[in-house]
């Protein structure tokens, strides 16, 4: 069975940069680009994976990875931004607080190896993953 990755970002370039090297790797992948749609997304894909985005307008990753977290469908989690690390270090205690499963962090600009790396990992975690 394929893993399953979501990747929510306003970035559609970044959105679709990932989501060529996960169809490389075997993922089904969905995206979304408007933060505010993402919740609605994840209820209906269900996702192994997802990636958030840190810093997004209107309803940032926090905002986004607590509707997520709230929604008790177990994910592996990856943050990812651009800025300083006290945005990843505020999303990982978020997560935390809802005691998730340990996060990944993405930093921006990533290079397509080190993302590839990172999700042959998660397949790999994702495969001994009780299925939702």
């Amino acid at each position: 069975m394929s893993t399953k990755l979501l990747v929510i970002d306003d970035n559609p370039g970044i959105t679709k940069v990932i989501a060529m090297v996960a169809a490389r790797l075997g993922y089904i992948t969905q995206t979304v680009n408007e933060p505010r749609h993402a919740i609605d997304v994840f209820l209906e894909f269900r996702p192994d994976v997802t990636m958030v985005d840190m810093v997004m307008p209107e309803h940032d990753g926090i905002d986004v990875l607590n509707d997520l977290l709230l929604s008790g469908i177990p994910t592996q989690l990856v943050l990812m931004s651009g800025f300083a690390d006290a945005y990843l270090r505020l999303a990982a205690g978020v997560a935390q607080f809802h005691d998730a499963s340990p996060v990944a962090v993405l930093h921006k600009p990533f290079r397509r190896v080190e993302l590839a790396g990172l999700l042959e990992r998660l397949a790999c975690v994702t495969e001994d993953m009780p299925r939702h």
